[in-house]
């Protein structure tokens, strides 16, 4: 199963054989371990340094591949409806990686007797940013649960090692755990812990129906791990055929109606060797901060300062013309104040001046005099043209 583990089937059953091929399944490879649902075993759990198993390619019949016989008349009898009575037959398996211990009694699916079923897994690994960007925790094991103190306190259950990764079951099942020994003085058999593992009557009388409280008001405060790996799933089951039944029925030394009654067959392989990464990123970085504002400044300042030079530029024009226009209205105001009291005064005298132009006029010679006689025969007028 490459780095997979295979969690839970639940004790009691009865293995008829691997068909997986290479060697069968030694017993050390797959471990007894305690659930809510009793005793369960788990493949492939690296456990007490366990060597890993690994597949050399994806697709079916490279992967786990066992015959189970569920024993359906060892089921007890259903003489009432209960919270927990079970209705069903087969077994219960759940996927999931060796960080993680298993909650088969949520997250499980089942396989039915009388059918083979093919379970296709596709590794998929979450990473989530811790704070403040995310809400998500790596630390060691310690949840942060203080239940009420109502009814007998036993010793708490101490928090795993730092050696231990943390989980969002890891961490949700150490909080059951603390939760029950402090309010029964015991624990559960699949919970961990030092506390002593309650009796029967104990578990009946308080720490089943404590737990189950416990579960409804959702009471662990467990974030989510900063990374984690899970297996998207998907099932498809088949039944046999009559000449497979006829065979393992004189294998084993059981009736046709027996081996449809209580054998199946589990296959459980990748659907290809590679695995899908699902990361939480960052939505803004510093460094895209301080760029955003070194921009925004550029923009700004840069945009200013060409506002004052074109403010400047403007200034620059109405001065210039205002002031240039001002001395040449000036000019021009003077040279027509000394053309009309010219013409006044030749008017008064009742000589006719010709018409001073200021249109160009032709070149006279610069000591042209002209000599004109008032009408007293008194006074001589001389007339110079400029």
């Amino acid at each position: 199963m490459g780095r997979g583990e295979v969690s839970c089937l639940p004790g009691g059953k009865s293995w008829l054989g691997s068909l997986s091929p290479g060697e069968l399944c030694p017993p050390s490879a797959h471990p007894q371990i305690f659930t809510r649902m009793g005793q369960c075993y788990t493949f492939n759990s690296g456990a007490d340094g366990a060597e890993l198993l690994t597949t050399p390619k994806g697709g079916m019949g490279n992967g786990l591949e066992i015959m189970l016989d569920v024993q359906q008349d060892e089921y007890l009898p259903v003489w009432r409806d209960m919270e927990e009575t079970p209705f069903e037959v087969g077994v219960r398996v759940q996927i999931h990686s060796q960080e993680e211990p298993p909650t088969i009694d949520q997250l499980g699916f089942g396989a039915a007797p009388g059918y083979q079923t093919f379970v296709s897994c596709q590794q998929q690994r979450l990473s989530f940013l811790p704070p403040p960007w995310g809400d998500c925790s790596s630390a060691p094991l310690d949840p942060d649960f203080e239940p009420e103190p109502s009814g007998p306190l036993g010793p708490p259950s101490p928090s795993p090692g730092p050696q231990a990764p943390y989980s969002l079951m890891g961490c949700r099942l150490a909080c059951e755990a603390r939760y029950v020994a402090r309010k029964c003085g015991c624990r559960m058999m699949h919970m961990p812990g030092g506390a002593p593992v309650c009796s029967p009557q104990q578990y009946k009388d308080c720490a089943d129906p404590a737990l189950d409280a416990m579960l409804r008001k959702d009471a662990c405060t467990c974030p989510n791990p900063c990374a984690s790996t899970r297996y998207a799933k998907e099932l498809s089951m088949v039944g046999p055929s009559r000449a497979a039944a006829r065979y393992l029925a004189r294998k084993h030394n059981r009736s046709e109606a027996y081996i449809v009654e209580n054998v199946l067959v589990l296959d459980i392989f990748f659907e290809a060797l590679n695995y899908e990464t699902v990361e939480q990123k960052k939505a803004y970085e510093v460094s895209e901060l301080l760029g955003d504002i070194g921009g925004q400044m550029g923009l700004f300042i840069g945009a200013s300062l060409l506002t004052i030079l074109e403010i400047l530029d403007y200034l620059c024009e109405v001065f210039q013309d205002r002031v240039l226009g001002y001395f040449w209205n000036r000019k021009h105001s003077q040279r027509h104040s000394s053309t009309n009291l010219l013409q006044e005064g030749l008017g008064s005298h009742g000589t006719q001046v010709p018409h001073l132009s200021l249109g160009p006029r032709p070149p006279t010679p610069p000591c042209a005099v002209t000599k004109t006689l008032s009408a007293s025969h008194r006074t001589c007028y001389l007339v110079t043209r400029l």
